[in-house]
């Protein structure tokens, strides 16, 4: 069997990267899809609506998570990922180790960490980082904040992040081949409103 190594720096605290990696709320944030987590030993995950799960193996919090890892088409049972966090200068090391990747699957697992997990989530900070670096610092720049602060093109931005959110999250969905009932809901409401 194959095993992959990959290091990130993501542009947030050991302990917001350690939420990103089990809060199911930012798990579903940055995957777009449903997620259920609880960072205990022994206690079994799912991700991507449950096309992937296993079992939490071991947990030193914002520190290592280390846990069994098993997609749906995949046939061995001894696969682990490891995940490291070191703080550093700009944020947060995450050294992941993934033992024991399925041949046929390799080259996709090895990309799916950067575009659809790891890379996702240092892509969901540095989006934020992006956002408040603009305006950083500046007195001018607080107190345009302050001023725009409830005002409606505060609250029309507002509204267009969550939409953008939200097309991510679909187009992710529909990169994976799922249709989600959801979905179909969802843009129900937004043709309504239009």
């Amino acid at each position: 069997m194959k095993n992959i190594q990959q290091t990130y720096t993501i542009a947030a605290t050991p302990d917001e990267v350690w939420r990103a990696l089990t809060a199911p709320e930012l798990i579903e944030v940055w995957s777009g899809a449903d997620a259920e987590f609880e960072p205990t030993v022994g206690v079994a995950y799912s991700l991507w609506d449950g096309s992937i799960g296993g079992e939490i193996i071991e947990v030193v919090p914002h520190q290592k998570l280390v846990q069994s890892w098993q997609p749906e088409d995949w046939t061995i049972e001894d696969s682990v990922v490891t995940f490291t966090l070191s703080p550093v200068k700009d944020g947060t090391r995450v050294d992941l180790f993934h033992e024991n990747v399925e041949e046929f699957d390799f080259e996709g697992t090895t990309e799916g960490w950067d575009v659809y997990y790891l890379g996702a989530i240092k892509r969901m900070f540095e989006g934020r980082t992006r956002n408040t670096k603009t305006t950083k610092g500046t007195k001018a720049a607080k107190g345009s904040a302050k001023k725009t602060k409830g005002t409606k093109t505060a609250k029309g931005d507002a509204k267009k992040a969550k939409a953008t959110k939200a097309s991510v999250k679909r187009a992710k969905g529909a990169k994976k081949g799922k249709v989600v009932a959801k979905r179909k809901v969802a843009a129900k409401k937004v043709s309504k409103k239009k």
